[in-house]
């Protein structure tokens, strides 16, 4: 007996090895993934970074205070010539288009 107790111990011995060479092998894909997770992590928040600087110095470079208030300012007053113009003529319109639904044509056509 103490022959096959040796091979019995030697295959449960054989079994934990592997199951510790399993438990490992996940262990260390698990690392690599959280390591490549927070590469990534950390390459968008430089991408964002240097996005950000870009931006910045792209508007520096335009000298775009300058144009985009005038462009903002601009807007403004179109918009508000057409606020003041519809207001002026909206009762022109209102009559216009009164006249155009109460007056019928009741000739018959020919």
């Amino acid at each position: 007996m103490s022959g096959q107790e040796g091979i019995d111990r030697l295959l449960q011995a054989e079994q934990e090895a592997t199951e510790i060479v399993s438990k490992a092998r996940k262990e260390k894909s698990a690392r690599i993934k959280q390591a490549r997770d927070e590469a990534e992590a950390e390459i968008k928040k430089l991408r964002a970074k240097m996005e950000s600087e870009f931006q910045d110095a792209q508007f520096k470079a335009i000298g775009g205070s300058d144009k985009s208030t005038r462009l903002a300012q601009e807007t403004e007053n179109g918009l508000n010539e057409i606020r003041r113009s519809a207001e002026a003529n909206r009762v022109a319109v209102v009559r216009q288009i009164l006249s155009w639904i109460s007056t019928v044509d009741t000739t018959p056509p020919k």
